[in-house]
């Protein structure tokens, strides 16, 4: 039986908090060191908790977030959910309980990259900043999970062509999301944008940068910012005439 969420030592924080709490942590040692190289031990100290209170969470919950560091090692193909199951130190049963396949623990994970790059987009681009700076702010913060987190970054790009097409389309929703995002930030207090261009400019830039990361890739001698510079000069010039145009009527 799963414990309570409120129970035990150290369970002043909700569980749903403690429960991500744990991830981030775990998450951050599997990028340093590896999956081979973390004990359960290394992310309750990292969390600041103690050792049966990320086996509470772990157990039974951390399904998800072991399938990240297997298909993150392995590649989708060449996981199992009895892999996920083993590594995860829990019966294929409870591995199925939470995940009916492999296709589902995989999108999770997806979902919580994605979740996670949204969330510190929007934190990210102040809107008292010009739009080249925010673009370059939003290009700095991608390039950064190319270079930082290339693991997490081939979770969210790399695999969804071996993938069924239920779960692919899960994934395109999921982009869908971060373009909403992108169109968002674009037309805010853009008002001489138009709408039609801005929604093209926003699937755009979403698959450019896509692009760039990979051109990255092969070309490691390039830094960040010179990425950054030259993503952001693309698309700059893509609205500085709507930009222009606005300012011109403005001053008359």
């Amino acid at each position: 039986m799963e414990a309570s969420p409120t129970s035990g030592a150290g369970s002043r924080r909700p569980w749903v908090e403690r429960h991500a709490h744990l991830l981030d942590a775990a998450e951050q040692l599997f990028f340093e060191r590896g999956f081979a190289a973390v004990s359960l031990s290394d992310i309750a100290h990292a969390a600041g908790v103690t050792k049966p209170i990320a086996y509470r969470h772990f157990k039974t919950k951390d399904g998800a977030y072991v399938a990240c560091a297997r298909f993150f090692e392995r590649g989708f193909a060449a996981v199992s959910l009895s892999d996920i199951a083993h590594a995860a130190g829990v019966t294929k049963p409870i591995a199925y309980r939470h995940f009916k396949t492999k296709d589902g623990a995989y999108v999770a994970c997806a979902r919580r990259a994605h979740v996670d790059f949204a969330q510190a987009l929007v934190q990210r681009v102040d809107p008292s900043l010009t739009v080249r700076e925010q673009f370059a702010a939003a290009a700095d913060l991608f390039f950064a999970l190319v270079e930082t987190q290339p693991q997490r970054w081939e979770l969210i790009y790399g695999s969804a062509a071996v993938l069924p097409a239920e779960s692919r389309e899960e994934l395109s929703a999921l982009r869908s999301d971060n373009i909403e995002t992108i169109y968002a930030l674009i037309t805010k207090d853009q008002p001489g944008i138009p709408k039609l261009f801005a929604e093209g400019l926003s699937h755009a830039m979403s698959g450019a940068a896509e692009r760039l990361g990979l051109w990255w890739q092969s070309r490691p001698g390039l830094d960040r910012q010179h990425m950054v510079n030259i993503y952001v000069e693309i698309f700059y010039a893509a609205v500085a005439p709507y930009l222009d145009s606005l300012q011109s009527t403005t001053q008359r």
